[in-house]
């Protein structure tokens, strides 16, 4: 099927679905190369929906890495939502990129990014929906290699049946390799198992072909070993020159909106504390940090290539990071200026002064965010959570003493030894948390609390542990919001307690979960981590149907015994994770990795890459962006005009504004902003189009201090603007006139006949007879319907014969409305009038 075909289905099918925009590409940034010169095609796949998928730094990094090679080419594929799914299975379309419209079997590599278990169906979608056989044993060299890394795949073991191979660990500096690898291969292997077992000699890659299963003596899970060639255990890759790592500046900018939707720069990968219950310490040791002139540089260079509105630091406790304080002050010098806010992740109370929370409130305030895990410090002491009470008590009265009404916390139930005295903990917490902010600010802070089941992760203290029943953790939920009911500025989401079961399940589990997946899947199981999609019944019939008992992976498993993931290595050894199992009996604490000589604990192979001399000095190169205009005395009110088409006609009005603000700042375009906690650019818009409306007269105001001239800004805001967004104009507003809707006289709007979607009998252009006396005879149908008691709204109906439209003028009123794809659904019966009809003319007064 050609370029335009795919584009014509897909037009197809967008206006049956809940967002279009999540499948249409054409985002600013976004990397289109020309298919035929790419000796490999990667589709990186994500397997959830556009918005979490497009808030993913690792795919982002990927994508940059892999286009930048000039053999391969790299696209986008997220799992699709369960409307846009059925209207592909309806018409038996295939699942395709959203750059280039590719078939997904028409790839060379399908590389999955495994961020969680309760993914898994998602996966099984992609690949059936891409016509790509479900696990490794049914493909062959006609079908893309279906490759995966990321933290799920530490125990690649429950979906080791769906996959050619893993990459365990790091991956970029692997993830060439293994393309550059498959570009040297490409046609001259012989079968599908030479290409593996040539990939297999890369570092990191394990194929699970070239194992075999069996269950230990004694054990209750089963573990692998080599078969004849493969090595015995895979170790992880690791980046070790980390401090300046590549980050792409060019980040795609999504046009729906993501669920992190900003400029997000990796400050350190790894975490130098020992919490017992966190895989992140294992998988992604040894703690490196990003050299602070690099980071600054970075996000500088990102924010005026995205034009986004936020930026952030991030990394797993951000708080760690020894250029902390400096690399804020010397970031929001400049980011404050431009009315971009920085935010910080995964905070920790310690080492959070005073400073740092003034600086990073500057430019927007949103939820001051803590995460104490547990109730009690006895508790604390058993996860190694080095946190006291006092050290959130500091922390909470630093956020509200700088006019932080939010705060959100995060707690977890079900931990090893945990007693009711520790849910009486956090009850207790947040009481003294109340007490405090309603002592600095006169009235109790807005709290957010997340309760979420402590769950046993491979590669931890923990992973020995066996996990709370379901009946414990619901009543624990239950005793929790019964000590809380009182109190209305608290809010309690706790995670439902199936979901946490599964997902213990399979972060636990062996080969033999392969078969459940796929069966739950056929049933119909589909985004099993959304709580109004998960239909934990599937799931029980599917473990029924292959005879495989969940429970087998969530009790307290043997010490001496084998486990699933041990071919996996970490660097962190097994007999560190278990003296770490003792000390949490104990209640006993053990240091960071920044707290003590690094051997001391002798827990890892990374003790020479673990860095403690903090002295660089922040070096900013930072350029400064384009300015458009002429700086003024005085603030100007201009009204922009411009076209919303192709693509674009599938964002909404929300993303619309975020889309617009972004080109400005791209642009230069200096605009006034508002005043308060979340200061906004000023923009007054014409009255919103439907979803799906194509817009060639559409406006909106701003105000600027800048003295702007017509032709040269519609030249770089068409530069900088995304595909389906066209300006065309530029004009001055008196100061002294109406807002922009009291200016509106009448709005035109005309229903295109001539396409196949106005459906049979109403598509001028299908079968016998002249298609403008079928347009005329519509209009008369249009006309007939209207003519008694015509609503005074509806101004006028005409046709434009020539081109097979109905013309319908429509007088504005801000006190009334009527709706164009109205008249039309009533008078023809048509159905998703909007995406037949264009508003041509807006005009005013």
């Amino acid at each position: 099927m050609s370029d335009g075909a795919a584009r014509g289905v897909l037009d197809g099918i967008l206006p049956a679905v809940e967002k279009p925009g999540r499948y249409t590409g054409g985002e600013w940034n976004e990397v289109r190369k020309d298919p035929a010169r790419a000796k490999v095609k990667v589709a990186l796949a994500f397997p959830d929906v556009y918005e979490i998928g497009m808030s993913y730094l690792g795919q982002k990094i990927l994508y940059a890495l892999i286009n930048a090679l000039p053999f391969a080419l790299a696209e986008r594929v997220f799992a699709p939502w369960p409307d846009f799914e059925r209207e592909l299975r309806e018409r038996g379309a295939p699942l395709r990129s959203l750059e280039n419209k590719i078939p997904l079997a028409e790839f060379d590599i399908i590389g999955f990014s495994l961020l969680y278990e309760l993914n898994n169906s998602n996966i099984l979608t992609i690949l059936d929906l891409g016509g790509i056989p479900l696990f490794a044993e049914e493909r062959d060299l006609r079908h893309p290699l279906v490759i995966a890394g990321g933290p799920a795949a530490f125990n690649p073991e429950p979906v080791a049946d769906v996959f050619d191979l893993f990459l365990i660990g790091d991956g970029e500096e692997a993830v060439p390799e293994i393309i550059g690898k498959c570009a040297d291969m490409k046609g001259a292997a012989a079968s599908r198992k030479d290409i593996l077992r040539e990939l297999a000699r890369i570092p990191g890659v394990y194929v699970p072909s070239f194992y075999e299963v069996f269950l230990p003596a004694g054990g209750s899970l089963q573990t692998v070993r080599p078969r004849t060639g493969a090595p015995a255990t895979v170790r992880k890759r690791v980046l070790r020159d980390f401090s300046r790592s590549f980050f792409p500046a060019d980040i795609v900018v999504p046009n729906v909106r993501a669920v992190f939707d900003r400029v997000a720069v990796e400050v350190a990968r790894g975490c130098p504390h020992k919490c017992r219950f966190c895989q992140a310490t294992s998988l992604y040791a040894p703690y490196r940090i990003k050299d602070p002139s690099y980071v600054v540089n970075c996000i500088f260079e990102s924010v005026k290539a995205t034009g986004y509105e936020d930026a952030s630091l991030f990394s797993l406790s951000v708080s760690d990071y020894p250029y902390l304080g400096e690399t804020i002050r010397t970031l929001m010098n400049s980011l404050e200026k431009d009315h971009v806010s920085l935010s910080l992740s995964s905070l920790r109370p310690k080492g959070l002064s005073a400073e740092i929370i003034r600086d990073i409130i500057k430019v927007r305030k949103t939820g001051f965010t803590l995460v104490p895990e547990a109730g009690s410090e006895r508790l604390r002491g058993v996860i190694n959570k080095d946190l006291n009470d006092q050290d959130i008590w500091d922390a909470a009265e630093n956020a509200f003493r700088e006019g932080w009404k939010l705060l959100k916390l995060y707690f977890m139930i079900g931990l090893p030894t945990e007693r009711e005295e520790d849910l009486r903990g956090i009850a207790a917490l947040i009481d003294e948390l109340t007490a405090r902010g309603r002592e600095i600010m006169a009235s109790p802070p807005r709290i957010n609390m997340s309760v979420s089941s402590f769950i046993p992760k491979p590669h931890t203290p923990f992973q020995w542990a066996a996990m709370e029943t379901e009946e414990a953790l619901r009543e624990k939920q239950s005793y929790l919001k019964r000590l809380l009911k009182t109190k209305r500025h608290v809010q309690i989401k706790d995670h439902p307690v199936d979901s946490s079961f599964l997902e213990a399940v399979f972060s636990r589990g062996d080969r033999r979960l392969s078969a459940v997946l796929r069966t739950a899947w056929g049933h119909g199981a589909r985004f099993d981590s959304w709580r109004d999609h998960f239909q934990f019944p599937l799931w029980l019939r599917a473990f029924d149907e292959t005879g495989v008992d969940p429970r087998t992976y969530l009790g307290e498993l043997d010490l001496n015994s084998g486990l699933p993931w041990d071919h996996i290595e970490t660097g962190v050894k097994k007999g560190f994770l278990q003296d770490e199992l003792a000390k949490a009996m104990r209640s006993e604490r053990s240091p960071s990795c920044l707290e003590t000589s690094c051997g001391r604990c002798r827990g890892c192979d990374f003790m020479a890459d673990i860095d403690r001399e903090f002295k660089a000095k922040i070096e900013v190169s930072d350029r400064p962006g384009p300015t458009l205009g002429r700086r003024t005395e005085t603030v100007t009110r201009y009204q922009a005009f411009y076209a919303k088409g192709g693509q674009a006609r599938f964002v909404s009005h929300n993303d619309l504004l975020n889309i617009l603000q972004r080109t400005f700042k791209r642009a230069g375009v200096e605009a006034v902003f508002s005043e308060g906690f979340h200061p906004k650019m000023q923009m007054s818009f014409v009255p919103a189009l439907p979803l799906g409306m194509t817009g060639e007269d559409e406006s909106f105001e701003f105000k600027s201090p800048a003295d702007l001239e017509e032709r040269e800004f519609v030249d770089v805001l068409n530069r900088r603007a995304p595909s389906g967004i066209q300006f065309f104009g530029l004009k001055r507003i008196d100061a002294g006139a109406r807002s922009l809707t009291e200016r509106i006289s009448s709005m035109v709007y005309s229903l295109d006949l001539d396409t196949a979607e106005a459906g049979e009998g109403l598509a001028v252009g299908k079968g016998e007879g002249d298609p403008e006396e079928k347009t005329e005879k519509i209009a008369a149908r249009l006309i007939d319907e209207y003519r008694p008691g015509k609503p005074d709204l509806l101004q006028e109906i005409f046709v434009d014969a020539s081109s097979h439209k109905v013309v319908l003028k429509i007088a504005f009123s801000p006190q009334r409305s009527l709706r164009p794809q109205d008249v039309v659904e009533r008078a023809l019966g048509l159905q998703r009038s909007v995406y037949l009809m264009t508003r041509e003319k807006i005009q005013f007064k």
